[in-house]
């Protein structure tokens, strides 16, 4: 009878360890990782499709200065500065965020700035973007202009 007891007592305890020893899954990023903060430009790459879809120009520039940032905040709002000829420039735009799908509304594009995270790590984060623009040889054609930016934290 003790013996019975035992091995009762013996199996309980080891089931009680295997259903406490099992993690939970977490799909999750852990540590908390978010766009919020601030993030230095560190690459374009830049392609220029015309309505055909030929290729019109391809660039990719990695000289970044401290003044090229993008900065988020939880409130859902943010500052983008880039430098240009006469220095940088700061303008402020509005954000939303779903998943991996990240809109910028701004003053000049009220309906928003579609963007996919495709990166983002605790110091890295990578955004492509697809967007409609002028032809630089004829103003009134509308090409598509293909964006993948990397910043660091």
């Amino acid at each position: 009878m003790v013996d019975m007891k035992y091995k009762c007592l013996l199996v309980s305890f080891f089931l009680f360890c295997c259903l406490f020893s099992c993690k939970k899954d977490n799909s999750a990023p852990s540590g908390g990782i978010t766009i919020v903060g601030k993030w230095f430009v560190t690459k374009q790459a830049s392609v220029l499709y015309n309505n055909s879809g030929g290729q019109i120009a391809t660039f990719t520039k990695t000289n970044f200065t401290n003044a090229d940032f993008i900065e988020f905040y939880s409130d859902g709002s943010g500052y983008m500065s880039q430098t240009n000829q006469s220095g940088p420039s700061l303008s402020e735009f509005s954000y939303t965020v779903s998943g991996s799908k990240l809109v910028q509304y701004t003053s000049s594009l009220p309906t928003g700035t579609p963007e996919t995270i495709t990166n983002l790590t605790t110091k890295n984060m990578s955004i492509h973007i697809v967007s409609r623009v002028s032809d630089p040889n004829d103003p009134s054609v509308t090409d598509t202009e293909i964006d993948d930016f990397t910043y660091v934290k």
